[in-house]
C-alpha cells in the first residue's frame, strides 16, 4: 500500500493547506476519490467561499452545507459540501440552547445576525464547529479539508481554543451575570468599562451585546466543551495534514510558511503533495539534449534544443521542491511526498480528478 492509500484509509480527517494557484482543491477532491476507491465513505467540505470544489468536480448545482453525494466508480462513497456559516451558527445554537424559544431569542438578536454574517473570526470558528458535525456523523468515515488559499488558513486550529478562553473572560463571565441574579454586583463592576466600550461601539451596539450575552446565558458551556472537543480532534493521531505546494518560487514560499506554522502548532505534517509539476521526457538530461542539438542540424538539431528547454523547466522544478522538501525535513524528519504533474487543462470534471488521483496514489521517489 502506498503513503496516500494508508493515509486514506486510516485517517479519520484530513487537512489540505497550500496558497492560491497549486490545485490545493483539487488534490482535496482528489484525495476523496482515492479514499473512496479504497472502500470508505468520504466527505470532502471546502471551507473557502469560493465555489473551487463544486468547479473541480464538475457539480452544477451550488454546494452548501448539507453534503451532495457524487457519483463515482467506486466500491465506497464521495460526499461533498461547502461551509455555509449562518447556517452552522444557527444550528450550533438550537443544538446548544435548553429550549426553542431561548434558541429564536439568540437568533433573532441584532448582535447575533452580524456576528453570523461576519467573515473573519467567526467563519474560522464555525470551519471548526462543522468539522465537529461532520466528523461524528456517522455517515462518513473520513472528512478532507479543503482549507482557502490564505496565509491564515490555518486560524481555523487556533478559532475553537480562541472560544473557549473568551468563553471564560471575567468580563463576558460578569455580562452573563445580570441574568444569574448577580445584576447589581455586574453593573457596578463593569459601569467604567461598559462606558467605555459604549463610547467605543455606541450604545445601540451594546444593548445589542448585553442582550445576545443575556440570550445566551447557560449556553456557554456547551458552545466551549464543543470548542475543545474540536480542538482535540484537530490533534488527534487521525488527523492528518497534507500540505500541497508547486514547484514556482511564491508556493514555495508559502508552502514554508505552513510548514512553519504546523510546527509552531505543534501539528505532525503527515504528507506533502507537490503538484503541477512539468512532465519529464525518459532518463534524458537538458544537458544530453543540448549536446544532441550541438550534434545534429535542421529539423533534429531544433527538435534536440526544444527537449532541452522543457528537460530544463523539469529540472528547475524538481530542484525547488527537492529544497523545500529538505527545509520540511528538518522540522518533520521522514515525511513523506507525492507529486503529480501538470494536466493539460484545468481540472473541472471528475474524469481529471480520477486521473490525479491515480498519480498520488503512485508516488515518485524524491530525486
Amino acid at each position: 500500500m502506498t503513503t496516500i492509500d494508508a493515509l486514506c484509509a486510516d485517517a479519520r480527517v484530513l487537512v489540505t493547506c497550500g496558497t492560491g494557484g497549486v490545485g490545493k482543491t483539487s488534490v482535496a477532491a482528489a484525495l476523496g476519490v482515492r479514499a473512496a476507491q479504497l472502500g470508505r465513505r468520504v466527505c470532502v467540505i471546502t471551507i473557502d467561499p469560493a465555489k473551487r470544489l463544486a468547479d473541480a468536480i464538475g457539480l452544477t448545482n451550488d454546494l452548501g452545507n448539507e453534503p451532495q453525494q457524487v457519483v463515482t466508480d467506486s466500491i465506497g462513497e464521495l460526499w461533498v459540501t461547502m461551509l455555509d456559516v449562518r447556517e452552522t451558527f444557527d444550528n450550533l445554537v438550537r443544538s446548544t440552547s435548553p429550549t426553542p424559544e431561548r434558541a429564536r431569542e439568540v437568533m433573532d438578536n441584532s448582535f447575533y445576525r452580524n456576528l453570523s454574517r461576519s467573515i473573519s473570526g467567526t467563519r474560522d470558528y464555525m470551519a471548526a464547529e462543522r468539522l465537529y458535525e461532520l466528523s461524528n456523523d456517522e455517515r462518513f468515515d473520513l472528512i478532507i479539508v479543503d482549507t482557502p488559499p490564505s496565509r491564515n488558513a490555518l486560524d481555523f486550529l487556533e478559532s475553537p481554543e480562541r472560544l473557549a478562553r473568551f468563553l471564560k473572560h471575567p468580563i463576558v463571565r460578569l455580562l452573563i451575570a445580570p441574568s444569574r441574579g448577580g445584576f447589581r454586583i455586574a453593573n457596578a463592576a463593569l459601569t467604567p468599562v461598559l462606558k467605555l466600550i459604549s463610547n467605543i461601539v455606541g450604545s445601540d451596539a451594546l444593548s445589542g451585546v448585553a442582550a445576545f450575552l443575556k440570550a445566551f446565558d447557560g449556553m456557554e458551556n456547551e458552545f466551549s466543551r464543543r470548542a475543545l472537543a474540536v480542538a482535540d480532534t484537530l490533534r488527534s493521531d487521525k488527523t492528518g495534514f497534507v500540505v500541497v505546494t508547486a514547484p514556482s518560487p511564491d508556493a514555495l514560499k508559502e508552502a514554508d510558511h505552513f510548514v512553519s506554522e504546523l510546527k509552531r502548532l505543534g501539528i505532525t505534517l503527515k504528507m506533502i503533495v507537490a503538484n503541477r509539476m512539468p512532465p519529464r521526457f525518459g532518463s534524458t538530461t537538458s544537458t544530453a539534449e543540448h549536446l544532441a542539438a550541438t550534434a545534429s542540424s535542421g529539423d533534429i538539431a531544433l527538435a534536440h534544443a526544444l527537449l532541452a528547454e522543457l528537460c530544463e523547466d523539469a529540472e528547475r522544478a524538481e530542484a525547488g521542491i527537492n529544497g523545500f522538501l529538505a527545509r520540511a525535513e528538518e522540522k518533520f524528519a521522514g515525511v513523506p511526498s507525492s507529486t503529480a504533474t501538470e494536466m493539460p487543462s484545468d481540472i473541472h470534471d471528475m474524469e481529471s480528478i480520477v486521473v490525479l488521483a491515480q498519480q498520488l496514489a503512485a508516488p515518485q521517489p524524491r530525486q
